[in-house]
């Protein structure tokens, strides 16, 4: 397949977020079955956010002694549970952040499984049955590149949470607008991904078509950035959002209903 020859029907921030919902009800609701494919990663996630969750509670405490033990005097203790608030909520959403970005590394193998599976109920996709072999041969392969790319997303998640912490409001408000902007971005490129190494783009050819299609990406993007800050959310419309990715990659909008159809893989 040469790279170029995918489109992407949706263009506009509504669309890219319309593409999201599509997706949940996709899995949801008209392709139930799909579900299956994800019972496992959905399991090990569940109980990735859980051991968050308790890491949190019990460490937060520290975290907080670390950085300024609580003061004595009243006047003090007031400052002291402002910045403590702030502490524990940027601490959260950077937690939240990191479990997720694990989330998608347990998630590689089947991430590229489910996008194929929408593919062939759409007709972009030959159909192929399932080989144990092929599948095992592309999870070291997926768990490599999302490794890869967690690297590069983590640095930004740190050096932003250290910016909330130790420059006040500038900080806080760098994390809040840089952070979403950049995480939305990221999970756009994420949830096309797939559907584009399907058709043989390269890494710079997924970066031109990102930028080309950026605001529909940030679209979809951002409501999964959205959703992840909900406990259980990043498990619970992962599937969809594999779904919808991958309609709003391969073009099938509900304004516009080509099809390209890529061979299955040998």
């Amino acid at each position: 397949m040469i790279p170029g020859k995918a489109f992407l029907a949706a263009k506009t921030f509504g669309d890219g977020m319309s593409a999201f919902f599509r997706g949940q009800k996709y899995v949801w609701v008209t392709h139930r079955h799909l579900l299956r494919y994800c019972i496992l990663p959905m399991a090990l996630g569940t109980l990735a956010f859980v051991l968050l969750g308790v890491l949190f509670i019990f460490g937060i405490d520290d975290v907080l002694r670390m950085l300024w033990e609580k003061p004595t005097h009243w006047a003090w203790q007031i400052i002291w549970y402002g910045f403590a608030t702030v502490t524990v909520v940027m601490s959260a959403v950077t937690a939240i952040a990191l479990t997720y970005l694990l989330f998608m590394v347990i998630c590689a193998p089947f991430n590229d499984l489910l996008s194929e599976k929408v593919e062939v109920l759409e007709g972009t996709l030959d159909s192929k049955p399932f080989s144990w072999s092929f599948f095992l041969r592309d999870a070291g392969q997926s768990v490599l590149l999302e490794m890869v790319k967690m690297r590069k997303k983590l640095a930004w998640v740190v050096i932003l949470y250290l910016a909330s912490l130790l420059i006040p409001v500038v900080g806080q408000a760098l994390y809040l607008g840089l952070g979403t902007y950049k995480m939305s971005l990221w999970l756009g490129m994420d949830y096309v991904d797939w559907s584009l190494s399907r058709r043989g783009y390269a890494a710079r050819d997924k970066f031109a078509f990102a930028e080309e299609h950026r605001t529909a990406l940030r679209g979809f993007g951002l409501m999964m950035t959205l959703v992840s800050l909900i406990p259980l959310g990043a498990v619970l419309f992962w599937p969809g959002a594999i779904a919808g990715g991958t309609l709003l990659c391969t073009g099938l909008s509900l304004r516009d209903h080509r099809k390209e159809v890529v061979p299955a893989r040998q």
